[in-house]
């Protein structure tokens, strides 16, 4: 049984069943609180602009290669230019 699963032995044969609890925890918290952009992707660089892609959402936030950290705040589409 993996982390996150909860069994529940059933009448039949002493089966198992397994819930995926953490998928429906974290897509109440989801929707309660939002997105807390846990799970980031790899750095991405497009046109010369660096950033970082939620694997859960999909916002994308700057990353500045020199210090290797991300920067301002998250964005759906296109990224504030801010020069």
């Amino acid at each position: 049984m993996h982390t996150g699963q909860l069994a529940m032995p059933t009448a039949d044969l002493g089966q198992m069943k397994t819930f995926e609890v953490s998928d429906k925890i974290g897509s109440w918290v989801s929707r309660v609180f939002g997105c807390w952009h846990r799970e980031m992707s790899r750095p991405f660089s497009h046109q010369g602009h660096a950033y970082r892609v939620c694997l859960n959402c999909g916002a994308q936030r700057r990353f500045d290669l020199g210090n290797w950290k991300m920067q301002g705040s998250f964005y759906f589409g296109r990224p504030a230019h801010n020069a």
